[in-house]
């Protein structure tokens, strides 16, 4: 009967990890896309937090697409890489969200910058909601491909 359980409970952790795998590539491939093809609206987005510096803000609006890209390609076609693809992921999940918390608890009227280059997508409790869930399926996937690596098991 344990057998048949960590069969099932293995089957279900690999098709969670899957589908995690699927949403972090396809929205962090997305969401780079959209900031590659016009950096200087993402340059703005950036600034708009009023966070950082000019000079960290240029630094991070050059850089963060170019990591999500490589998050996302690496999350979808490079199985091994996983692990560390769901921590970074996270990481920037996790910041994105504390990010978006601050400006709308501050009142900025601003737009998240997560998926457009417009002012489309204003930070509301909703964008704040959306990125604190991928960031919850971020953690639960760290720890199950973590859990996975110290049992020696070949995740998908």
């Amino acid at each position: 009967m344990d057998g048949i359980r960590e069969k099932e409970s293995s089957r279900s952790r690999a098709s969670f990890l899957f589908v995690a795998s699927l949403l972090f590539g396809f929205v962090f491939l997305y969401s780079a896309n959209v900031h590659l093809s016009n950096p200087y609206s993402f340059l703005s987005h950036t600034y708009s937090y009023d966070v950082v510096s000019e000079t960290i803000g240029v630094v991070v609006a050059s850089v963060l697409p170019s990591v999500q890209l490589v998050i996302g390609i690496a999350i979808l076609f490079f199985p091994g890489l996983r692990p560390f693809c769901f921590l970074g992921a996270t990481a920037l999940l996790l910041a994105f969200t504390c990010f978006q918390l601050q400006a709308h608890l501050r009142g900025l009227n601003i737009s998240c910058g997560c998926f457009s280059n417009n002012n489309e997508d204003p930070i509301t409790w909703v964008t704040i909601g959306r990125t604190a869930i991928l960031s919850a399926i971020g953690i639960v996937s760290c720890v199950l491909t973590w859990r996975g690596r110290e049992s020696n098991e070949i995740l998908l």
